[in-house]
């Protein structure tokens, strides 16, 4: 059995995030798996998963109301890759009969992609949404003791269901190509249609006000823009040219809001879905959430499909970019299209930041020749130019 390195499912099919493209771990035999990025993703010492299923036990009687202390069988991904590490636990009480199964996100403590740790905002997100109708995983709680689990973590339901493959891409293979073309444009406009819901709701009337003055997250285009440029060595991309460029070009070009900031996933992808069939059952990554425009989202969203294509074709059936647009401006209730330019480029100018950090952690481990030594950089790169080129001299 597959755990998904996210925070629920019962997939056959992982999903990945802005940097879960590069999660690749070792095979049965322990040997370092090739990863996608072009290298190899240095592999953290392996859990003692006695240990853990000893202290989750602990925790988790701690919290639930059951009687009895449950048994817990836990059972950790293949590869921790980068980034968070998210553990399977199944907890049974005896005498009750029942069976309960858990997904735990554990905090990264050596790999980081962001620059600021996210895992309490992400819980916290997860809570705020969970009265909504955006389908998320059932939280149970928050640990910040990194005595527990060596880092501070949280536990939510497990959330069974299928996500649209990303190694390899979806475009190719995967439960998403093996659909007929009506299907797999039902699965594009349910995947757009959770950006519907989620807009939809009064960021004013959830609990998500921290994400005004979150390290992390800060809100607003200006403070999103501030806040890379600060963290441009972290991510290895402080001499890159068409960063840089975007960069500039983000802030001669900053847009006018157009109506009051929403909560934004900030990973919008079919790949951070768990379906049931045709449905979205809940909606996962939302490590980079932040207040904004919508169209910061749709763009993403776009992106990642076009960065997941690459030389190939996409998927014959899946809506092009123009009609994602009309749809999602009927369903936004006006105009997008001119202020997306300016969102693409921002999604690219994100994307090439987080494979440039991709590339530095595995140039660290010597398994790459530098950040733009990978064939993830280098297509984030020319995705950007490209983005930004018919755009140049124009302002948005």
């Amino acid at each position: 059995m597959r755990i998904r390195s996210s925070l629920a499912g019962g997939s056959t099919e992982a999903a990945s995030t802005h940097h879960r493209g590069t999660r690749p771990g070792r095979d049965h035999r322990g040997r370092v798996r090739p990863s996608s990025a072009g290298g190899h993703v240095p592999e953290p010492p392996q859990r003692d998963i006695e240990t853990t299923r000893r202290r989750l036990a602990r925790w988790l009687a701690d919290r639930l109301p059951e009687a009895e202390a449950p048994e817990v069988a836990v059972e950790a991904p293949r590869g921790r890759g980068l980034g968070p590490e998210t553990l399977r636990a199944v907890a049974e009480w005896q005498r009750a009969g029942t069976r309960r199964d858990f997904a735990v996100r554990v905090a990264s403590t050596r790999y980081q992609v962001l620059p600021e740790p996210r895992l309490v905002d992400e819980y916290r997100v997860l809570r705020a949404l969970a009265p909504t109708p955006v389908p998320v995983p059932a939280v149970l709680g928050y640990e910040a003791d990194p005595a527990v689990l060596g880092a501070p973590f949280y536990v939510t339901e497990r959330v069974d269901g299928w996500t649209p493959a990303e190694r390899p891409p979806y475009h190719s293979a995967g439960a998403l190509a093996d659909r007929d073309e009506a299907g797999r444009a039902e699965l594009w406009w349910a995947g757009l249609g959770v950006l519907r819901t989620l807009h939809g709701l009064d960021a004013d009337r959830l609990n998500v006000a921290f994400l005004e003055h979150a390290t992390g997250a800060p809100s607003g285009l200006g403070g999103q823009l501030d806040f890379y440029e600060r963290h441009l060595d972290h991510f290895a991309a402080d001499r890159s040219g068409v960063v840089l460029a975007a960069l500039d070009w983000l802030r001669e070009n900053l847009p006018q809001p157009a109506g009051p900031p929403r909560l934004l996933w900030g990973d919008a992808r079919l790949g951070n879905i768990v379906f049931r069939g045709a449905r979205p059952a809940a909606v996962l990554g939302w490590e980079t959430a932040f207040l904004g425009p919508p169209e910061a989202d749709l763009a993403w969203f776009l992106h990642v499909d076009r960065h997941l294509a690459g030389d190939r074709p996409r998927l014959a059936g899946l809506p092009g970019r123009q009609a994602t647009i009309e749809r999602y401006e009927e369903w936004l209730g006006r105009p997008i299209a001119g202020q997306l330019p300016w969102h693409e480029v921002f999604a690219g100018f994100r994307f090439a930041l987080v494979a440039a950090r991709t590339g530095r952690l595995l140039a660290e481990q010597g398994l790459a020749d530098g950040a733009s030594g990978i064939p993830l950089t280098r297509a984030a790169e020319r995705r950007l130019a490209a983005t930004l080129a018919p755009l140049d001299a124009v302002a948005v």
